[in-house]
């Protein structure tokens, strides 16, 4: 393919336009695009203007006065606004009075003007360049034209060639080429609609999104597609759903396995997977700007020391776990919706080697609701030497609890953390949490050092603001240490705590 020569054919001009249109806007005269948007706001500010504001057709107070500056001898201003100088007719002078007028243009200040002589030569050159004049049969048919100029140009029939008079003879201008001398018919590849998908980034079918998550770059989805097998993202690649659907029936890992790059995933539209929606490891990064991400069990995941989700829009709809770190992972969230259906919305492994975490919520809601039979659902968990931060947003145990660690250390600053009743989950029922087979209560924050993980030395709560809102209890504290490593500085408990 390589030694190949590739052309775009009639259909592939069509794709290309089409492509075209769909991804830019048209040039509307000497109109051009620039970085000022004409807002709302500034298109209510001009209707804000009051009829006939600044018109200088009405009548004005003074004609002496424009807009407070007052006007002097030798200028007047007449009822329509305008400004005027005053011509005193007792005064005449001629040109023959003004003492020492300049000789010269450069005494008017003019120092580049052309001389006739000047003007005359470039006239003569001009002459010189090429002017098509018409067409003639034969190159003979050439000699029996009268005076030729020099630049004149005539086309000949026979050879299809142009000729030229240089003043002395008819030059040749050109040939036609017979690529074929040179291409053989073998050599030639049309491009298809799928290589012009490629080249303007704008994925009409799966072929097509796949190379181009190879290559990196800016990707917009141009419709619905189905993706059967694990796109690798090893580049920084920022693809735009445009308001389509990417479905995938795949169950055994993710869609996107973000090895070592970087995936941002933006637009409406959505994405629904058997398995994972996106991967990160290696280092790699997940952002979720905005878009609906729903999945059949867990959603995203980042694994390894460097990598990491970040969501700061959209929605996320998984039943298992919508976001999970291992192995020393991070996860930020900003904003956004995360629902589960039957387990937790954020959540760490407790299995020795699988901690070190860190997750940051800043903004955006979590709910974690529950279908298992025996068994109540967690907003947040944290089940390892991990590290959960909370500045704001809110959490929401729907039929379970809001936050559950086992190990780690949480500090909560700000935000809600809520427990709450479900339609299969009436107040006073307890069930299993996590993978840990104890009966638990419907409890905002519950500090669950008793269970024994691996991961519970150094092991803390921290509280300085905040609300919570419990069935049981708004914080419950489960340790066999004398001292547990509880700090409560701030926040609203709703059942209050300590308990009377």
């Amino acid at each position: 393919m390589d030694d190949q020569k590739q052309y775009v054919g009639s259909i592939g001009v069509q794709h290309l336009w089409e492509k075209i249109t769909q991804l830019f806007v048209r040039k509307d005269g000497n109109k051009v695009l620039s970085d000022n948007n004409y807002t709302d706001a500034e298109q209510a500010k001009l209707h804000g203007i009051e009829e006939n504001a600044n018109n200088y057709s009405l009548p004005i107070a003074s004609a002496n006065v424009l807009g407070g500056v007052r006007i002097g001898d030798g200028i007047e201003i007449d009822q329509n606004g305008v400004i005027k100088t005053v011509v005193n007719p007792s005064i005449t002078m001629s040109w023959d009075n003004i003492t020492h007028t300049p000789t010269t243009l450069e005494g008017y200040g003019i120092t580049d003007a052309a001389t006739k002589l000047e003007l005359a030569e470039v006239i003569a050159e001009m002459k010189k360049l090429f002017k098509f004049c018409g067409t003639v049969n034969t190159v003979e048919d050439l000699e029996n034209i009268v005076a030729p100029n020099i630049g004149d140009v005539y086309n000949v029939r026979a050879d299809g060639n142009d000729y030229a008079w240089n003043g002395e003879e008819w030059d040749s201008l050109g040939a036609i080429i017979d690529l074929s001398l040179y291409w053989s018919k073998a050599e030639l590849v049309e491009i298809s609609n799928e290589d012009i998908d490629v080249i303007t980034g704008s994925a009409t079918t799966a072929g097509a999104l796949r190379r181009i998550v190879e290559n990196g770059g800016d990707a917009i989805l141009m419709d619905n597609m189905t993706i059967t097998e694990p796109m690798s993202v090893d580049k920084p690649l920022i693809l735009d759903l445009n308001g389509y659907t990417l479905a995938s029936p795949i169950t055994d890992g993710p869609l996107f396995d973000v090895d070592g790059g970087e995936l941002t995933l933006k637009g409406n539209g959505g994405i629904t997977t058997g398995k994972w929606i996106a991967q990160a490891t290696n280092g790699g990064q997940v952002t979720i700007e905005s878009g609906e991400y729903n999945t059949s069990n867990e959603a995203f995941k980042a694994i390894g020391e460097g990598s990491k989700i970040v969501m700061n829009g959209g929605s996320i709809h998984g039943v298992e776990c919508a976001l999970g770190a291992n192995r020393g992972a991070e996860i930020e969230l900003n904003g956004g919706t995360v629902i589960t259906s039957d387990n937790m919305g954020i959540g760490t492994n407790g299995s020795s080697g699988e901690g070190g975490n860190k997750i940051v919520m800043n903004g955006g809601e979590i709910i974690g609701s529950i279908s298992s039979n025996g068994y109540e659902a967690i907003g947040v968990y944290i089940a390892n030497n991990d590290s959960f931060t909370m500045n704001g947003g809110r959490i929401v145990g729907h039929g379970g609890a809001g936050i559950l660690m086992r190990a780690g250390t949480v500090v909560i600053n700000d935000g809600e953390v809520i427990a709450e009743v479900s339609d299969n989950r009436p107040a006073g029922s307890t069930g299993w949490i996590g993978d840990k087979k104890k009966a638990m209560t419907q409890t905002a924050v519950i500090y669950d050092e008793a269970s024994n993980y691996p991961g519970k030395a150094g092991m803390s709560l921290t509280i300085n603001g905040g609300t919570f809102n419990g069935v049981a209890h708004s914080v419950e504290v489960l340790s066999n240490e004398v001292e547990p490593a509880v700090t409560i500085t701030g926040g609203e408990f709703t059942p209050a705590y300590p308990e009377e």
